[in-house]
């Protein structure tokens, strides 16, 4: 019973000392190829072959180099660029190394150029070298724009960022230049400014009416009416206030009337800080609306309280406070409480 019991403590201790050096032995397997296997090294015979002929030290190899190599766009002049440009699986990726490499573009540039657009992409490729390190990251950057997003930089005290969108909604141009016919004025998105106008004739057709502060009617579009009256029924509830509508949509015949009126008291210059010219209003899109405390009495509209509840609430029906007064050099009027 004894010699037996050791016995199999023998062939234990065995079993426990051969798991042991197995398990030593695959783990020295693993920190091999982990930590002293080079990684650098062509994955197959063909690409070592290649970059033999072509006089290639292993220690440059990358996937884009095998790419170029089996692709018979190898160059060269671009070895060094070649270890820098992240491998791309895009039917264009052979295009754009050939096409950037030359034009003078570094590797880590082109990885730049593959986030851009395919449109991007394409102005890109047909002008001479420029620098977009300061753009690439930026869905909406414009590479026709780069002088002028370099300009409005150099002007202004603005993150690229800024800069990119500023530029391209043509806060660098001067006021009712270079304007643009919206497209689809009907949109709750619609954009009406100093540069996009309205098409002629415009009217919203689901013009509906609220009554004003005035005895009036006010008519607004419908979609925004059920809103409005629940902001009213909010401000009345939460600080006692009475908002009244004194006008939302207005024509194109009224703005002008409107306008001009302005231009003959203060002039053009003075008139644009504060009017739209007829076709660039937003009230002609019947989402825009004035409001009066109705406790007011003369000309003053609201109180710096009325406006700081508007501010901080308007957006939970749906509107905003569209000249802010922080926001001048951005909308292009004056502020408005």
């Amino acid at each position: 019973m004894t010699k037996r019991r050791k016995k199999v403590k023998k062939s234990f201790k065995l079993l426990i000392t051969f798991t042991l050096i197995l398990v030593i032995g695959l783990g020295g397997y693993f920190i091999y190829n982990n930590l002293f296997k080079d990684d650098t090294s062509p994955v197959s015979s063909e690409i070592e072959k290649l970059m033999q002929e072509a006089n290639i030290s292993k220690d440059k190899y990358s996937k884009t180099l095998e790419y170029v190599l089996l692709n018979n766009i190898y160059d060269e002049k671009y070895l060094d660029e070649y270890a820098d440009i992240e491998f791309q699986d895009k039917d264009n990726f052979s295009s754009i190394l050939t096409t950037f490499l030359p034009l003078g573009y570094s590797g880590k540039e082109i990885n730049y150029i593959m986030k851009l657009s395919e449109k991007n992409i394409e102005k890109l490729s047909e002008i001479d070298y420029i620098d977009i390190s300061n753009y690439y990251e930026f869905s909406n950057f414009d590479v026709n724009k780069i002088d002028r997003y370099d300009n409005y930089y150099e002007d202004n005290d603005y993150s690229y960022e800024d800069v990119v969108t500023y530029v391209n909604i043509n806060l660098d141009l001067p006021v009712y230049t270079d304007t643009t016919e919206v497209a689809d004025p009907d949109d709750l998105l619609v954009l009406v400014n100093k540069y996009h106008y309205l098409p002629d004739g415009y009217k919203p057709s689901d013009l509906a009416h609220l009554p004003g502060a005035y005895g009036n009617n006010v008519p607004m579009r419908e979609v925004i009416v059920e809103p409005f009256k629940e902001l009213q029924a909010a401000a009345e509830e939460e600080i006692g206030v009475n908002f009244m509508p004194t006008t939302a949509f207005r024509d194109y015949n009224f703005q002008r009337t409107l306008y001009n009126n302005y231009v003959a008291s203060d002039g053009v210059e003075a008139a644009d800080t504060y009017s739209a010219r007829p076709g660039y209003s937003e009230h002609q899109t019947g989402l825009s609306i004035d409001l009066k405390n109705t406790a007011i009495s003369g000309s003053t509209r609201l109180t710096d309280e009325n406006y700081e509840w508007l501010s901080n609430n308007a957006y939970r029906f749906g509107f905003i406070i569209r000249f802010p007064e922080d926001k001048t050099d951005i909308t292009g009027y004056q502020f408005e409480n």
